[in-house]
């Protein structure tokens, strides 16, 4: 494990005992300046016609001054092919993969990158103060000093590989009331409209999430809520929505074209603009896991089963035959038919707002049976089919989910993010509303095995348009063109000191459920 944030790093106690140093007025040189590039020189030999270069402190001395900590940390600093990889370039210490990890978070002392008037500049991070970070480097207003940069106009946070493990971000306690660009990173991590104001609909999302995790619902951001937060930072750029971007654009094109948007829906209206986009998103999911043999997606397409007490394709089968369409059949068909229902069933209970949350005049006060999302699904459906618990795992493993599309134009309300109870059941809530790909699939299998479950559906109130049904064609059809981009190969090194087995868990991202786990016994 790497030093606990408390814990000053070598090079950052380096530039502290630094502070202070200013570059000489006029012609002349500070020698204590110069003195650091003589040092550098002398740890790394094969730096020395590089540091020959350096000879008057008028020039920027910024990346001098970090490379100077860094050495007496025992750390070499960027030596690449040209000049412009190497340390006296600043923004050269943002590219240089042997020398550094990026980080999304700051860490006390990690490297600052970033763009100003004038070129370039390189620092060490101290804290954070609103929306700006304090720094300790050279060269700033021509001395080693402590200034205020805007993170605006970062461009990289770096740690370096030879301290060892990146250690665990630092947070300030968050709670109602706080500003800053601290409260706008929870509110993106949530998927929440990011103002970097922590207000009620910001308090109203941080409880529901706690109580998916099994915290308190305080409402405040702590550190195991920051913990918490952070960890779903990790599985949402570890994962994907499971079909490609050039598919996701075309999709968005499609759609944009078709005109669908301007359709009013009886008693509804029009939905928010990203209601088609991601049903449509998700019908490509569904279809691409059907077309790779999926368990769940194979319940979602198959022929309809002549029992209008569970099926919901089968008590609607007199609206489709008024339409031609015949649900006779397994496959994609039907699938796209089954979805053709589930648009018209969202905008009945949610007009298509994917965080729509529990009808609090309701009864249904138990997690099992809080309504949440799209569909108003809620958990007790998953007595139905074994493959619902399989996509809560799949989907709590990997979130990632089309939330940027379905939450386009749409500010939830503090009682839309509302969850209640404990267990799978207010887990589920949480996911519903966070990954409206997951609450559709759900949805899907549930109409298909226990369609009583929606009361629109029961009273025949959900509309089969035929536009719905073009525009799913046409996704369907992208589907079939759009061709499969090559597997590619992971290369990974690994050094492994062992006098017995060695178990490695290798993750692989494959379709249709989006990740699978091999296990390799090592002797």
């Amino acid at each position: 494990m790497g030093h606990p944030i408390t814990d000053v790093p070598t090079w950052l106690a380096a530039m502290r005992a630094i502070t202070g140093m200013t570059e000489a007025p006029g012609d002349a040189d500070n020698p204590k300046i110069l003195l650091m590039r003589d040092a550098i020189a002398a740890a790394y030999p094969e730096m020395a016609d590089y540091c020959a270069l350096y000879v008057h402190d008028e020039t920027p001395w910024c990346g001098l001054t970090a490379a100077f900590c860094m050495t007496m940390a025992g750390i070499r600093p960027p030596f690449g092919a040209t000049d412009t990889d190497r340390w006296m370039w600043a923004l050269a210490w943002s590219d240089d993969s042997e020398f550094g990890t990026p980080l999304a978070l700051p860490r006390l002392g990690c490297v600052v990158v970033m763009e100003r008037e004038g070129g370039g500049h390189v620092t060490l991070y101290e804290r954070i103060e609103g929306d700006y970070y304090v720094c300790r480097g050279g060269n700033q207003s021509d001395s080693v000093n402590e200034t205020k940069y805007p993170i605006s106009g970062v461009v990289a946070l770096i740690w370096p590989r030879a301290a060892g493990a990146v250690p665990a971000a630092e947070h300030r306690e968050l709670a109602r009331g706080d500003e800053g660009s601290d409260v706008a990173k929870v509110q993106k991590t949530l998927g929440l409209p990011v103002d970097g104001d922590f207000g009620l609909v910001t308090e109203a999302g941080v409880k529901g999430y706690q109580g998916a995790c099994g915290l308190a619902p305080d409402g405040v951001v702590g550190i195991e809520t920051w913990a918490a937060l952070d960890e779903l930072d990790l599985r949402m750029a570890a994962g994907d929505d499971g079909i490609t971007d050039d598919l996701a654009t075309a999709i968005d094109q499609l759609v944009e074209r078709s005109g669908i948007q301007s359709f009013q829906w009886p008693g509804r209206g029009m939905p928010p603009p990203g209601y088609y986009a991601g049903m449509c998103k998700t019908f490509a999911l569904a279809t691409t896991r059907l077309n790779a043999g999926d368990a769940a997606a194979k319940i979602m397409a198959q022929a309809a089963t002549g029992d209008p007490d569970t099926d919901a394709l089968t008590w609607y089968e007199p609206e489709f035959s008024d339409l031609e369409m015949s649900n006779d059949h397994d496959g994609v068909e039907t699938l796209r038919h089954l979805f053709m229902l589930m648009i018209g069933l969202g905008m009945r209970e949610s007009s298509g707002v994917y965080c729509e949350g529990r009808d609090m005049s309701a009864d249904n006060v138990s997690s099992d049976t809080c309504e949440a999302g799209l569909f108003q699904t809620s958990w007790n459906i998953s007595s139905c089919s074994t493959e619902i618990a399989k996509l809560l795992a799949e989907y709590e493993a990997d979130p990632n989910a089309f939330l940027p599309t379905f939450a386009r134009e749409v500010s939830p309300s503090s009682e839309d993010l509302d969850n209640y109870g404990s267990g799978e059941g207010v887990r589920y809530q949480f996911l519903a509303k966070y990954s409206p790909a997951f609450a559709t699939l759900v949805t899907a299998i549930g109409l298909r095995k226990l369609r009583q479950h929606w009361g629109p559906i029961n009273r025949r109130e959900v509309d089969l348009v035929p536009q719905v049904d073009d525009l799913l064609l046409e996704v369907q059809r992208l589907v079939t063109d759009m061709p499969n981009p090559e597997p590619k190969t992971a290369e990974v090194k690994i050094t492994i000191v062992s006098k017995g087995n060695v178990r490695v868990t290798v993750d692989e991202r494959q379709p249709p459920a989006r990740r699978a786990r091999r296990l390799v016994e090592l002797s």
